[in-house]
């Protein structure tokens, strides 16, 4: 007897799936391919995945705990803890959706001497006469013997070499990966050499396509990662792994599928058979390594904190299901520790910090902040829990930097104006938003050093009526401050800063800050001893430097000091795409790169508090 199946349409899209009885709205939703705004993954503790029921059956427990008593009357459920148990019609509103965000896809431009793994080569070979009688094989050895000595052949390929020479007149084009040939291809087809890059982060994927030959960009193309419907950082995926049977397939096969669909998309806008892609390198965090491998993640999250490799590791794509070539390889690039990945390693190659001669600072902030510093003599990194409020999670009005995002506030004498991204009516605030928010807040001393917003009536008397209008105390977050009143915003309901999300800011640049203290300390140095800091990474590409230096994210030194080098970690990946020597010399990064666990220091607790104070800031007035 089959097992009753409902049909769930989603509105506004009218997105329709069907799903077995008990099934909730939110596993109904990811079968949707709709993505909602759940940084527990689901699991029914963040209070975020709002939806309300237009039409038919459920059954839940426990939505009212996070609903304020006017959401309740609206008929708003959370998704996680409501089941579906008739066809049903539903409502995401605005507010409950994770859009496709603002993706940074370029960093440092860097000059290389190119030297792919990749090489075709197209050979005319004598045919085998009686005089001549050697082996189609050696044949094709001889031909590369300047280039390669008898490289290694598949046997699936073997098999294939005699009819594929004769069809070809005796002329091949041979593909060389390193000292093993990937492929045999009638005619001169040396011209069409591919290979992409890929960054996989733990919010957004980016992929770049280049031309083996000429080192030539031809597109690039970026994707929400599709784990984000599991959890909004690395210790709720791998908690998923853990708790399902099959949950590490299923956040494996979410990625590939990703990486499968901008490999079309590239392809597609530069017009090439995917066929002549030979080559994937990846660059990503420790846990999205394991992941992408499919490699258990269980201990990465169980101190000590260890992961199944540091090194880099070459496969076939085929076997991690990602369709190119059918003989292409995947690189994955080295991790450092646990917590600090191959990314990391891509940051310091495409900045260059292990060549310098001058003390260098270089902060990634996705969604966790990882810290690198030093120079050619030594290096030191760690990693910071600090990213889910700068993307817009455990923020009450926080998204992503999508469109209806505000990404700039700005206090003047008479007014507040605000930007939001592709100038549409505002939806909430992302981490340029907040940070800036939190920052002309403090600058007026509505935000106390301590963390506390005032309330009307502690306000500084010299402030203006405007200011004293736009604090609240709110039934269910407290005092809070209106960014945008409800008439101006696109859901209709104001969009507050909480107190609460003040102490999510905190919390994230205080860890952050208090990691640069610690690597200050180990390697001996002040602030002024630092002559460059290096922000990388599509969050760091967009803050204002001066606002950051307010809250005390970024520590008070010049601001010319401060420079963005944009998406370096998707430049690393390119650079070893593109140079069989980089790959080397990633190695050796991985390798002398010491990394610092936080946790087990007996200092990181006091300058961890200590950093959670917002700083007088003086060089920023």
């Amino acid at each position: 007897m089959s097992e009753k199946k409902y049909r769930v349409t989603f509105e506004p899209e009218g997105k329709s799936v069907y799903v077995l009885d008990g099934t909730t709205i939110y596993e109904a939703t990811d079968e949707a391919g709709i993505i909602i705004k759940s940084e527990c993954g689901g699991v029914g503790t963040c209070g975020n995945c709002k939806v309300i029921v237009i039409k038919g059956d459920y059954e839940q427990t426990g939505s009212e705990r996070f609903l304020t008593d006017e959401e309740m009357k609206k008929g708003l459920l959370l998704a996680c803890r409501t089941k579906i148990k008739s066809d049903m019609v539903i409502e995401i509103p605005l507010a409950s959706r994770l859009f496709e965000q603002k993706i940074l896809t370029e960093g440092l431009e860097k000059e290389l001497k190119l030297s792919p793994n990749v090489r075709k080569i197209y050979l005319k070979v004598d045919e085998p006469t009686l005089e001549d009688p050697r082996a189609d094989l050696d044949r094709i050895w001889d031909g590369l013997k300047k280039i390669s000595c008898n490289p290694k052949i598949p046997v699936d390929i073997l098999r294939r070499l005699p009819d594929k020479l004769r069809k070809g007149n005796f002329s091949a084009t041979v593909v060389l990966n390193a000292d093993e040939i990937v492929g045999i291809e009638t005619g001169d087809k040396s011209d069409k050499n591919y290979g992409v890059a890929f960054d996989i982060g733990t919010t957004t994927v980016v992929g770049y396509l280049h031309d083996l030959n000429n080192g030539k960009q031809l597109s690039a193309a970026a994707r929400t990662n599709p784990q984000t419907s599991y959890g909004d950082d690395v210790i709720t995926r791998i908690d998923y792994t853990n708790t399902h049977k099959d949950g590490l397939d299923e956040l494996h096969e979410r990625i590939a599928s990703c990486m499968n669909d901008i490999i079309v998309e590239l392809a597609n806008d530069s017009g090439i058979d995917k066929k002549f892609i030979y080559e994937i390198t990846t660059t990503g965090n420790t846990t999205m390594n394991h992941l992408f491998l499919k490699l258990n993640p269980k201990y990465i999250a169980l101190n000590p904190y260890v992961g199944v490799l540091r090194s880099n590791i070459e496969t076939r794509a085929r076997e991690l299901d990602i369709h190119i070539n059918r003989y292409g390889k995947i690189y994955s690039m080295p991790n450092i520790a646990g917590f600090v990945g191959g990314d990391t390693v891509a940051v310091i190659l495409a900045s260059e910090i292990h060549k310098s001669d001058k003390l260098k600072f270089a902060i990634d902030i996705g969604t966790n902040g990882e810290l690198v510093m030093g120079n050619r003599e030594r290096l030191v990194s760690c990693s910071t829990a600090a990213g889910p409020a700068f993307e817009g999670a455990r923020i009450t009005y926080g998204m992503r930097a999508s469109d209806g995002a505000i990404e700039k506030f700005v206090i003047n004498d008479s007014d507040i104006e605000i930007n939001t991204i592709g100038n549409a009516k505002p939806i909430g605030l992302c981490g340029t938003g907040l940070i800036d928010a939190i920052a002309e807040l403090r600058k007026r001393n509505i935000i106390i050093r301590q963390g506390k917003l005032l309330k009307r009536d502690e306000l500084p008397s010299e402030l203006p009526d405007f200011i004293h209008e736009r604090i609240i105390s709110h039934e269910k977050f407290g005092t809070s401050f209106i960014l945008v009143p409800g008439r101006d915003s696109q859901t209709g309901e104001d969009i507050l800063l909480t107190q609460k999300d003040i102490r999510e800011t905190q919390l994230a640049k205080g860890a952050i800050y208090a990691g640069y203290q610690i690597l200050k300390s180990i390697l001996g140095i002040a602030d002024d001893d630092i002559t460059q800091v290096l922000l990388a990474g599509a969050f760091g590409n967009y803050i204002r430097r001066e606002q950051a230096k307010w809250i005390g994210l970024l520590p008070d030194i010049p601001t010319e000091k401060i420079r963005f080098i944009g998406n370096a970690a998707g430049v690393g990946a390119k650079m070893v795409l593109l140079s069989k020597e980089l790959r080397e010399e990633a190695c050796r990064i991985s390798q002398n790169t010491e990394y610092i666990e936080l946790a087990v220091r007996s200092d990181f607790q006091k300058v961890f508090t200590d950093s959670m104070f917002y700083p007088e800031c003086m060089t920023c007035k």
